[in-house]
């Protein structure tokens, strides 16, 4: 494979189009008490009832 000396400017638009899409899926944090990287957990919504018993 040759390599060339310059890239179009039109190929650069396309590959930081390409980069800026949503990876939230893959979406990672680091989290030392659990002992490295792992996906976020969902955090509560304000304002919507807890799961499990629901009665006094």
């Amino acid at each position: 494979m040759a390599f060339r000396k310059t890239i179009p400017m039109s190929e650069l638009r396309e590959q930081r189009a390409a980069a800026g899409r949503d990876d939230s899926e893959h979406e990672t944090t680091y989290q030392a008490s659990r002992g490295g990287w792992h996906r976020p957990t969902d955090k509560p919504v304000a304002g919507t009832p807890k799961r499990g018993r629901g009665g006094a």
